[in-house]
């Protein structure tokens, strides 16, 4: 099974952190992972941090893991108490496969902000990859329990993707309902939709099959392979006229497809 998650947690963290202090990182000048000192115009400690976690948070995107280093480290000079500091020295951790001070960045971001519904996400995202399952849960569920925090249906996802890709079929009630609230914060989740999609073939509920497929087609792009899944799903229901349409879409939109040739074998049992 693919591990729907890590891509998800990995964009939310280090987009949060950019989109809060990047603008300012704009104005700054020379002299970054240098001995020269950083002039900082007139600006606070927490400013200065800010600025410090943009230009470093830019070069680790660029692939420059010293110079992210170093003006993460200055960042957290300028604010040593600084939770945004801690997170942005987290993803650097995790990014660079310094796994265990990622996780006591993670811990300090909590410790200093135990409202940071962000930081609890991120880092049951970090927990699940790491195959620590449990307290990954713990921390979703963190997340989703701080009245303030909006990214409910992203953890949510997160967390029934996670206990998904343990492969253990005893956790598919809970997967079900976790992505389940992810979908009625957010109809469009395509993951939620094809893991509940999943599940629901290797159990034979073909009608609840059904039911998420019509909804996977509704909020995405259609393929061969989708309008097979509707095919197949169709014809276990014994929905001749919806399986026979599913077919000629196959047979006329994708006529050269693996998809295609599928549905002409069929046709000839």
């Amino acid at each position: 099974m693919l591990k729907w998650f890590k891509n998800t947690y990995t964009r939310l963290g280090i987009s949060l952190v950019l989109c809060a202090v990047l603008p300012a990182c704009v104005s700054q000048k020379s002299y970054i992972g240098s001995d020269k000192p950083f002039i900082e115009k007139k600006s606070t400690p927490i400013e200065a941090a800010k600025n410090r976690i943009a230009l470093g948070l830019t070069y680790l995107q660029k692939g420059n893991a010293a110079q992210a280093k170093f003006n993460l480290d200055k960042a957290l000079e300028f604010a040593p108490d600084m939770a945004e500091a801690h997170y942005s020295m987290a993803y650097y951790y995790q990014v660079v496969k310094e796994t265990e001070k990622a996780e006591k960045a993670y811990q300090k971001v909590i410790e200093l902000d135990s409202n940071n519904g962000d930081a609890f996400n991120n880092y049951g995202a970090f927990l699940c990859d790491q195959g620590k399952v449990t307290k990954a849960r713990e921390m979703f569920l963190q997340a989703l329990e701080i009245d303030s925090y909006i990214r409910v249906a992203q953890t949510y996802e997160n967390l029934g993707l996670c206990l998904y890709d343990t492969g253990d079929t005893s956790l598919y009630p809970d997967v079900i309902d976790y992505l389940d609230s992810a979908l009625g914060y957010n109809p469009r989740l395509n993951k939620s939709l094809n893991v509940l999609l999943d599940i629901y073939q290797q159990q034979e509920n073909w009608q609840k099959a059904l039911e998420t497929f019509q909804q996977l087609e509704a909020y995405t792009t259609a393929t061969a392979e989708l309008y097979l899944k509707g095919y197949q799903i169709a014809k276990k229901l014994d929905k001749k006229r919806v399986a026979n349409e599913y077919a000629r879409r196959i047979l006329t939109q994708y006529s050269s497809s693996p998809q295609a040739n599928q549905i002409r074998q069929a046709l000839l049992q």
